[in-house]
């Protein structure tokens, strides 16, 4: 079963930024793409700054129902500064315009919680985030997440209202979850699990249309134990799998958790959140399924 999470789809204006963050901006366009968010952008260019840039800017952005702006080592907010005038600076200005009803602004800061020597990190730069933070209006929302995973996740969540359903649940031995982005390697260890024990499995997927909250404790409740894999999506699978453990019923839960990773890409240490509240594991593809067996024998001696 392919899962289906939320309600409609939205356009994002994903605005221009400062040469550090160019990267930064490349990889969530890539997020963006991944969840089947539409995505409206343009390159202005320097010479597109002033009365110019800024109607262009506008008349693009009256396109989408919300903006993204990422914050980087230019001030693009105080008059007079080296990003005022850039397109950075004219698009930030241009959405905050628009905000109202009908149009959210998204102000990313992804950097905020890193260590380093940054223009961020700087008290000049601390400054520059402070005041656009002091200046948030209603419909503006900063964050300083820094997953793009995780921001995209809070963004859809804010620009759709959830529409609840039940599914039917059935026992199983194992509830098996994960990231649609890990399909292909999380279809491989299912087949292999369905052919010793009973299996229940949900894919969830970023770009869909139902809240499937409800089903999940339901299910979990008639489960002997709940799994959730990951390969590529760890910062998906750590918040994921501490959400669900909270609406089980966290410690007082009758189902037990494992979270396991696919050594591939997981990494134990990125696990190292969640020791006190659930089992983890990372191991080769072909021994994960025996891992889960395991951790289901632990709880159910035949």
């Amino acid at each position: 079963m392919l899962v289906n999470l939320y309600s409609r789809k939205f356009t994002v204006y994903l605005a221009d930024v400062s040469p550090d963050m160019e990267e930064v901006r490349r990889r969530l366009s890539i997020v963006f793409f991944n969840a089947g968010i539409n995505v409206v952008e343009e390159s202005c260019g320097a010479a597109t700054g002033g009365k110019d840039g800024a109607k262009f800017s506008a008349n693009t952005i009256q396109s989408a129902d919300c903006s993204v702006h990422i914050l980087g080592g230019i001030d693009i907010y105080t008059p007079g500064a080296e990003g005022y005038d850039t397109p950075a600076g004219v698009q930030f200005r241009a959405a905050r315009d628009l905000c109202g009803e009908h149009f959210k602004m998204f102000v990313w800061n992804p950097t905020a919680n890193v260590s380093g020597t940054s223009y961020i990190n700087t008290i000049s730069g601390t400054s520059y985030i402070n005041n656009i933070r002091r200046d948030i209006v209603e419909n503006t929302v900063y964050s300083d997440r820094h997953s793009p995973i995780i921001f995209v996740e809070d963004i859809r969540n804010i620009m759709n209202v959830r529409q609840l359903e039940s599914r039917k649940h059935e026992p199983a031995d194992i509830f098996f979850l994960y990231n649609e982005l890990d399909n292909d390697t999380a279809t491989g260890i299912y087949n292999m699990l369905r052919d010793f024990v009973s299996v229940s499995k949900l894919g969830i997927s970023m770009s869909s249309d139902i809240d499937y909250s409800t089903y999940i404790s339901e299910q979990l409740a008639e489960s002997k134990i709940g799994v959730v894999y990951y390969n590529y999506a760890a910062d998906w699978a750590v918040s994921f799998a501490r959400q669900i453990w909270k609406d089980s019923g966290g410690n007082s839960s009758k189902t037990p958790i494992l979270i396991v990773g696919n050594s591939n890409h997981a990494k134990m240490e990125e696990l190292a959140v969640l020791k006190d509240i659930m089992q983890a594991s990372i191991n080769e593809q072909l021994r994960i399924p025996l891992d889960i067996k395991v951790f289901l024998d632990k709880y159910y001696q035949k």
